[in-house]
């Protein structure tokens, strides 16, 4: 037979598994527009604590021939459980881009490294565009 503080905890454990899950941490994806589709991200914090004792009632008789492991005290047990669930970011994939959007931005720095990404494809689709141009004019300057 578990101890009563074991049956305490094991309840405790079961209660906690059914409330977070995967899903609590990275949420269901969310389609926002045809091509977009959004996954919330978050911080799961948990903490509990669980007690109790047993305790001998003043004034029991003890009962002739009966030994201290044959009595068994009242228990009293308690426990406690807190959570903390903290948006942290979305993930956001819209066609074959796949982009980090924090809720906070705890620096400028932050901010800079999350846009570097977009700064370097621009600048890429520039000089691409700039390069298309230039075979073109060359190509009609040879044509004429």
């Amino acid at each position: 037979m578990l101890h009563p503080i074991e049956n305490i905890i094991q309840s405790t454990m079961e209660q906690i598994k059914q409330m977070v899950d995967v899903n609590t941490i990275v949420g269901d994806p969310v389609l926002a527009l045809p091509d977009t589709t959004i996954v919330p991200v978050s911080k799961v914090s948990l903490g509990f604590c669980t007690g109790g004792g047993e305790y001998n009632c003043k004034g029991t008789i003890n009962r002739s021939g009966e030994t201290d492991e044959d009595r068994h005290y009242p228990f009293a047990g308690n426990t406690l459980a807190g959570f903390s669930i903290t948006p942290m970011a979305f993930l956001a994939v819209t066609g074959e881009r796949v982009s980090l959007l924090p809720v906070q931005y705890n620096s400028t720095i932050d901010r800079v490294i999350e846009l570097v990404p977009r700064v370097i494809t621009e600048v890429n689709n520039i000089v691409k565009s700039q390069t298309n141009e230039n075979t073109q004019k060359t190509q009609a300057e040879k044509g004429s």
